[in-house]
């Protein structure tokens, strides 16, 4: 892998990181707008910076993507070849971190309910 190899496979997984963003989003302001019109919960100014944190952690998570190309091309010399699967890296991990988000919700507000 050269330079330009490189920078086409950041790329590649940046371009795909709006997609990535919007569905987990979606999946959250899903699980929070219905559970709060389920319950008497008052939404906080420290329930916000909960959820930019969150988006953050997601994030830093997605990029790891990134990170498992750069590392199997540099140290492994590609014999993995991870960037066969990294359709269904975006795919799988964009599937379950949407899942992970929505149970976390349900999980918090549920804890908030007893």
């Amino acid at each position: 892998m050269n330079i330009e190899e490189l920078k086409s496979n950041i790329k590649w997984w940046e371009s795909k990181r709006w997609v990535f963003n919007v569905l987990v989003g979606l999946s959250g302001l899903f699980a929070i707008f219905n559970f709060l019109a389920e319950s008497q919960y008052k939404w906080t100014f420290e329930d916000t910076i909960g959820v930019l944190i969150w988006g953050i952690g997601a994030n830093i998570f997605y990029s790891l993507g990134t990170l498992l190309e750069l590392f199997d091309w540099y140290y492994l010399d590609s014999k993995i070849g991870i960037k066969s699967f990294r359709l269904f890296f975006f795919i799988s991990g964009t599937f379950l971190s949407c899942i992970y988000t929505f149970w976390c919700v349900l999980v918090y507000f549920l804890g908030t309910a007893f």
